[in-house]
């Protein structure tokens, strides 16, 4: 699913980058499409869900661009039919070790467990 979400993001020219993966400084606005914990659901080992991560990056001159680039994320996110919003958003905050300001939207994805 982390390369649905991806390449989705990608092909909207939103700029992903995996975890770890985007090197020096922010020039450009990019996010990271980053996975959590998988919980099962109450009384069930069956079902349950993932949590996913949309870090988002703009330049430290850009603090205005981070609320437009986030609707962007929040539309191409929309049109993937197998994740939802769970409405929790981080404030925007200053990366002094990107020179960027960053914020993240979390998505769930309900998922059968296995094992």
């Amino acid at each position: 699913m982390w390369k649905r979400i991806y390449h989705k993001l990608k092909e909207k020219g939103l700029n992903p980058y995996p975890p770890g993966k985007h090197i020096g400084e922010c020039i450009e606005r990019y996010c990271v499409v980053k996975e959590n914990s998988q919980v099962p659901y109450f009384n069930s080992n069956k079902t349950g869900y993932k949590t996913i991560d949309i870090i988002l990056l703009v330049p430290n001159d850009s603090y205005i661009s981070m609320d437009p680039y986030a609707k962007e994320i929040k539309a191409a996110m929309k049109e993937l039919n197998f994740i939802r919003k769970t409405g929790n958003e981080t404030p925007v905050i200053p990366d002094d070790s990107k020179k960027a300001y960053t914020s993240s939207i979390e998505y769930q994805l309900m998922k059968k467990l296995e094992g």
